[in-house]
């Protein structure tokens, strides 16, 4: 499938909400930072925002099998490639996030 097909599959929406996801991801090597200055956007806005974006993502993953049930084929095959892009960017936010929640957790 070619790459013009697959980001108009996904949506404008949907791929800043990908994006935004993906950009969190990294920032767990930041998330330990003294809250001064910009570090308050590390330690706080960006743990709280992976957390509100895991849900928007499982939550654009039941909407969109939702809309499969006893639609045709081409609609089907949308919103299958919506669903998976959604999974896999939540098992990103996971991995990368799961060892940071998992030591505050531990406190």
């Amino acid at each position: 499938m070619p790459l013009s097909s697959l980001l108009a599959g996904l949506g404008p929406m949907r791929m800043m909400l990908l994006a935004l996801a993906l950009l969190c991801s990294p920032l767990v090597w930041l998330a330990d930072s003294e809250p001064e200055g910009i570090g308050v956007l590390f330690a706080y806005v960006v743990p709280a925002l992976v957390v509100i974006l895991f849900f928007i993502l499982m939550l654009d993953t039941l909407m969109n099998r939702v809309f499969m049930i006893e639609q045709d084929s081409d609609t089907v095959a949308r919103h299958r490639l919506r669903l998976r892009a959604d999974l896999l960017v939540a098992a990103v936010l996971v991995a990368s996030w799961f060892g940071w929640f998992r030591d505050i957790g531990a406190l």
